[in-house]
């Protein structure tokens, strides 16, 4: 079992097996890439480059794939994958860094942006140039791109995957069994500001356990994100009960993310002053949690 602190500055935290810097998160902003965590990546999700080139931002029927298009679940502009300058500079950039590092790489936001996208005209050439189905040709352009990564990292490759089990290949051009082949482990992004029905994300997990049996599968849960209000953060004893449930599916971790240092460790004290809330669950079956928390009481001040 592993359990990584995962943040959006480049602090590593006492009580975690492993620590994950978002290097270039979905703003676009790029970072120093360290060489004693392990370094994160937004590939297509990337509002600079939206910026800089707008003709570069995926397209679908119902609108382009930015901040605002409220046909989709958005929050920052993603570009079309089959841009040839952006992946070849999105392809580099993740070879540099490995190289800089030679750390696990964590990818995030590599798939299309949703359903019905890319409908730009270079997307419609190549699909009908590749005489297959919409879904399948989608469903290669992405895993091509990883195979393409994975080609060039000799480091643990981590594929962030969202929380969509049914159709995420007609959704996001996803093929699971192709990505299985190629990834080293996988990470579910479960981000809620609410993990109050505690049982929708043990099923989640459980579903990604059955679809990745035999490689590294993390649940991703959110502690606290940028500019977030406190109380609009997940309740403490909400985190704690859908970590125990969420590791008695088989899973091999959790991944908690936060804004910055502070606010994880803030979360582990927090954690720490819940001892008998935590006792009540000894017999839900998630002890790899629980044996966290237990850690996390010895080193916490």
């Amino acid at each position: 079992m592993e359990f990584g602190n995962y943040l959006y500055e480049p602090k590593k935290v006492e009580g975690f097996d492993f620590d994950v810097y978002r290097l270039k998160p979905e703003t676009g902003r790029r970072g120093t890439p360290q060489t004693d965590m392990w370094n994160n990546i937004a590939v297509f999700g990337d509002n600079v480059s939206g910026r800089a080139h707008p003709d570069w931002v995926s397209e679908s029927k119902r609108g382009r794939a930015v901040r605002g298009n409220n046909q989709y679940n958005l929050h920052w502009d993603i570009l079309c994958p089959t841009q040839p300058e952006f992946r070849a500079e999105q392809l580099d950039y993740i070879e540099k860094t490995v190289e800089e590092t030679n750390q696990p790489i964590f990818l995030n936001s590599w798939h299309f942006a949703d359903h019905g996208h890319c409908t730009c005209d270079r997307c419609n050439k190549l699909w009908k140039e590749s005489g297959l189905d919409w879904y399948e040709w989608r469903n290669q352009i992405i895993t091509d791109f990883i195979r393409d990564v994975k080609d060039r990292v000799k480091t643990k490759l981590v594929l962030a995957v969202l929380p969509d089990p049914a159709n995420a290949d007609h959704r996001f051009g996803m093929d699971f069994p192709e990505l299985y082949k190629i990834c080293d482990a996988f990470n579910i992004v479960m981000f809620s500001q609410n993990y109050a029905t505690s049982w929708y994300w043990e099923m989640i997990a459980r579903a990604f356990r059955r679809i990745f049996p035999d490689k590294p599968v993390y649940s991703n849960l959110y502690v606290c994100g940028p500019g977030d209000d406190p109380a609009n953060c997940p309740p403490v004893d909400q985190l704690i009960r859908v970590s125990v449930r969420v590791m008695r599916t088989g899973i091999d971790g959790i991944v908690y993310l936060a804004d910055v240092a502070d606010n994880m460790r803030k979360f582990q004290k927090a954690v720490t002053q819940m001892g008998e809330y935590r006792d009540s669950l000894s017999d839900y079956g998630g002890q790899a949690a629980l044996d966290l928390f237990n850690r996390w009481d010895k080193i916490v001040k």
